[in-house]
């Protein structure tokens, strides 16, 4: 690594972690009123990257439009309850194994598959053996986590810790977090009440896709 690329390589870095802390916070659990706070105060000015990527520009649209409207908190959270908790049905499940076991079921080998990339890291939930590992949230909560350490060793200038992070990263998006939020994606698309949860899965999408440019990036730029 040489100093040189640290104009291109650190703001990548930055945002990483900043759209993977405001993903992780948008679907682990029901959103409350200082989420919504700074997610106004975000969707008023330009967003990283959202001349590159219409998803992000599409998604801050929709949620600002919700906001604009004066969606009641009781209303978003009964719209993420509706989708994701239950009681009833859930239109959009938010773990990675039903749809990816054949089955739809929760604890399974993919799941225990999952909980192995966090023990990696020492990444263990709150609610570690209660609440199923690939659940979004979590999930995008493990990617901000990573791409906080990646950050790091590239200030600590540790070339190998480096690239082995960015390698599971680039593993996980691609295995796992782009591999069933297609699906995902759909059933809240087709299922939300509010164009909040609409905006926030095209955001989603947007996000996770520019990120697998961006990991093929920061690999070959640290290795220069």
């Amino acid at each position: 690594m040489t100093q040189a690329t640290d104009l291109d390589v650190r703001p990548l870095m930055e945002v990483r972690i900043y759209y993977y802390d405001l993903l992780r916070r948008l679907f682990r659990q029901e959103p409350d009123q200082m989420l919504l706070d700074e997610i106004n105060e975000i969707t008023a000015g330009e967003m990283p990257f959202e001349e590159d990527e219409s998803l992000l520009a599409e998604g801050k649209k929709l949620m600002q439009n919700t906001l604009s409207q004066e969606a009641t908190l009781d209303t978003l959270h009964w719209d993420y309850t509706r989708m994701f908790i239950g009681p009833y049905r859930l239109p959009a499940p938010i773990w990675e194994s039903a749809y990816t076991n054949k089955d739809g079921l929760l604890f399974q080998n993919e799941t225990r598959e999952i909980r192995l990339h966090y023990l990696k890291y020492s990444f263990l939930p709150a609610q570690y053996h209660k609440e199923a590992d690939d659940h979004l949230g979590l999930e995008l909560d493990f990617m901000y986590q990573l791409s906080c350490m990646t950050r790091d060793a590239y200030e600590k200038e540790d070339l190998l810790r480096l690239m082995e992070l960015l390698a599971d990263q680039q593993s996980f998006l691609d295995s796992h977090l782009r591999n069933w939020l297609p699906a995902f994606i759909h059933n809240v698309s087709v299922s939300a009440d509010t164009d909040f949860y609409r905006g926030a899965v095209k955001m989603l999408d947007g996000v996770t896709a520019l990120d697998q440019d961006a990991l093929h990036e920061l690999k070959a730029e640290c290795l220069k």
